[in-house]
């Protein structure tokens, strides 16, 4: 989560990772996913960290 504060600001960051987790896993709780499931879960929010990154960057591009 703080590699997505560090880049959104910290409600922004929250938000995203909530909102990802619960597209992936629906209501299940963070204690509930295990093994498999966890990873799974880091390697879509690495995926999204990602595409955010690459937009902020051609964003900032644009710009100069």
């Amino acid at each position: 989560m703080k590699s997505f504060q560090d880049l959104m600001g910290w409600k922004k960051g929250m938000t995203e990772v909530v909102v990802t987790k619960r597209l992936a896993f629906g209501k299940k709780g963070i204690p509930e996913i295990c093994g498999r499931e966890e990873k799974y879960l880091v390697h879509i929010l690495r995926k999204r960290y990602r595409e955010i990154s690459d937009v902020q960057i051609r964003e900032s591009e644009k710009r100069n």
